[in-house]
């Protein structure tokens, strides 16, 4: 009987040792999650790279161009440009260049007494308003993003002015300009977000020389529309930031690591220059506006990386229609995260406005050109006044009472057009006297501004977006 107890006690014991054993498994199998991330979390805190915000600043410029011309109507009429520049967050692009960029207009503002009262004595009954743009949005693929901008600065005919290339550059080729490029820039941003076609204002269709003219005699009206022509520019600079998330940031390169010697590095101006108000030796700085990464995909310089120099030369414009001259070189560099290290760079290229005929020699300084047909307007306006001053007439020569007037109608065409616009074209027909006024009026004033008054200063206001050329040679730090 007592055998017979024990031995169906065992059987018993067995069972609920091994029911305990499922139980213990089961728990086992429940629990790994929660153990996993349990084990993970002091990792992740403790990780190296943490993430970065992918925000576009407050204050950050952006640079939009007109794609079409825009006839000006209305307050509230719309407008669509083009993003020139794409801008980055840090390591990388969030908003491409190509992006469209919408908005409209905010004001139209009246003309001062003084600019009303100048533009009616050239023969303009229509003087032109100041026209406030606001934009309002970017349209991405995916979604559009809003957007709260002022617009700080209007630059007609957008153009990218490049450094002549010295014989050595001539010499070696595109190939080895390539080369530089892609020692310096194999990686400009991450794969996954690179942009095609990226020099999107030369894609950018601008008015050609035709239609110039024509707008050009269109405004000489005394009643006409008002235009913003295509490839008009704008420096936009935003109210509030742009918000693209967090990321991962790219691998940092070694301290020690620079970009390739004569590579080129994309940035904006910090510091206004003017060849007559920034004398030599004014300190400057630019903030690099493109990572910079090195050929093992390294990030050397993170966007809003500050490079720092001074003015080596500046000449003010002088008389007999002598311009400015500026020449400026950043010393050194300086990222968000280590002190300062020195870096030469010079002027590559600017982003200027196309009537201001900026120039760079290969040296990197900066002056203006002076368009041979500046003679063109003085040259007319002289031969009009003297046609003016020949004219005599001869008092009935043939005794039936009729007076002959010999005269250049041209000439008095000609005076009238360059001394008052084309309200003084019939104006100096009305009398001998008006006529040769106007034209003595045109060939004072276009001798002047065009012969012998004083040239232009070579002026870069802040945010100007340039193109810097670093110094040939081995890299410092390799």
């Amino acid at each position: 009987m007592g055998l017979s107890s024990s031995t169906s006690f065992f059987p018993v014991v067995a069972s609920t040792a091994r029911a305990a054993e499922e139980v213990t498994l089961l728990v086992s199998i429940a629990l790994a999650p929660l153990l996993s991330i349990a084990n993970s979390t002091p990792a992740f805190a403790q990780s190296p790279d943490p993430p970065i915000e992918l925000t576009v600043s407050t204050g950050r410029p952006l640079e939009v161009v007109l794609d079409q011309r825009i006839t000006v109507k209305a307050v509230g009429q719309a407008v669509t440009g083009t993003l020139v520049e794409p801008l980055y967050a840090y390591d990388r692009i969030v908003v491409p260049s190509g992006t469209r960029v919408l908005g409209h207009i905010s004001a139209l503002e009246g003309p001062t007494a003084f600019a009303r009262s100048r533009s009616i004595l050239s023969g303009d009954l229509t003087p032109r308003r100041h026209v406030v743009l606001q934009f309002d949005s970017l349209v991405l693929a995916e979604h559009s993003v809003p957007i709260q901008t002022v617009v700080k600065t209007e630059i007609p005919h957008l153009k990218r002015t490049a450094a002549a290339a010295s014989e050595g550059d001539q010499k070696d080729g595109v190939i080895g300009h390539m080369e530089h490029e892609a020692k310096a820039r194999v990686t400009e941003t991450i794969s996954a977000v690179k942009q095609s076609g990226r020099d999107v204002l030369a894609e950018i269709t601008q008015p050609g020389k035709a239609e110039r003219l024509k707008h050009e005699l269109v405004q000489r009206l005394p009643y006409h529309p008002q235009y913003i022509e295509a490839g008009t520019a704008y420096h936009v600079e935003l109210l509030a930031p742009i918000d693209f998330g967090h990321g991962v940031p790219s691998e940092a390169a070694p301290a020690s690591a620079r970009p390739a010697p004569s590579s080129i590095l994309h940035a904006r101006l910090i510091t206004t220059l003017d060849s007559s108000k920034t004398p030599r030796g004014t300190p400057i700085q630019a903030m690099v506006t493109e990572p910079v990464f090195s050929a093992e995909h390294q990030l050397i310089f993170p966007e809003g990386t500050v490079l720092s120099g001074e003015v080596t030369y500046a000449t003010p414009a002088k008389s007999l229609h002598r311009n400015g001259h500026l020449r400026f070189l950043f010393e050194s560099v300086q990222t968000p995260a280590t002190d300062p290290v020195p870096l030469l760079a010079s002027l590559h290229s600017v982003q200027a406005s196309e009537d201001s005929h900026v120039a760079i020699d290969e040296e990197g300084g900066a002056t203006l050109t002076n368009p041979k047909t500046r003679f063109i307007a003085p040259t007319l306006a002289i031969l009009a006044l003297r046609g003016n001053l020949s004219q005599h007439d001869h008092l009935d020569p043939d005794g039936d009472g009729h007076v002959i007037h010999e005269g250049a109608p041209g000439a008095q065409s000609v005076g009238g057009f360059i001394g008052f616009g084309l309200m003084g074209i019939p104006l100096s027909f009305m009398a001998k006297p008006l006529g040769i006024a106007f034209s003595a009026i045109g060939a004072v004033r276009t001798t002047y501004s065009n012969v012998l008054g004083k040239g232009q200063e070579v002026q870069f206001p802040t945010d100007t977006v340039i193109q810097l050329q670093l110094a040939p040679g081995p890299p410092a730090g390799r």
